[in-house]
């Protein structure tokens, strides 16, 4: 996994005690719950040289509840001239951020396309109507993290 996926599930997957989501790698609470378990492992983070945060999405009323649901990550690789339909996002919130390439984001919150870049976030929230464009001549690859219904076979 790269170097930019792993610092984005950072950002994504952890919290502090003082609330400041994405500070702190590993919260004190799961690391004394660690070691109550004896769980083996090292006790210290070492070498992290950054946590950027993006952004965030409040979860409260983006779906009825989290029985049913799972977190999913995906890699689309959208070629030149690529287009990801319009669709809207009814119970499925979600963060995509753009690891490669440009990618113009149509959305019924913005009057004017926006120009998504390399190391960009785009959050996209329950209620949120957006297509994607790639107008350039290089392929977009975007990291995209969502929270969607179990499917259960």
């Amino acid at each position: 996994m790269s170097k930019n996926l792993w610092m984005l599930l950072a950002v994504l997957l952890t919290s502090t005690a003082a609330g400041h989501p994405g500070l702190e790698i590993v919260p004190a609470a799961e690391r004394e719950r660690a070691q109550a378990l004896a769980a083996e492992g090292p006790t210290e983070t070492t070498g992290v040289e950054a946590i950027v945060p993006l952004g965030e999405l409040a979860l409260a009323g983006q779906f009825p509840a989290p029985e049913g649901h799972v977190l999913r990550a995906r890699e689309l690789v959208i070629a030149p001239g690529g287009v990801v339909g319009i669709h809207a996002h009814t119970g499925r919130p979600g963060v995509a951020y753009i690891l490669e390439g440009e990618i113009y984001e149509h959305r019924s919150d913005e009057e004017e396309p926006l120009l998504r870049r390399a190391g960009d976030a785009s959050f996209e929230y329950s209620g949120l109507l957006h297509w994607w464009h790639n107008r350039s001549e290089a392929t977009t690859r975007a990291l995209v993290v969502d929270i969607v219904e179990e499917v259960l076979d």
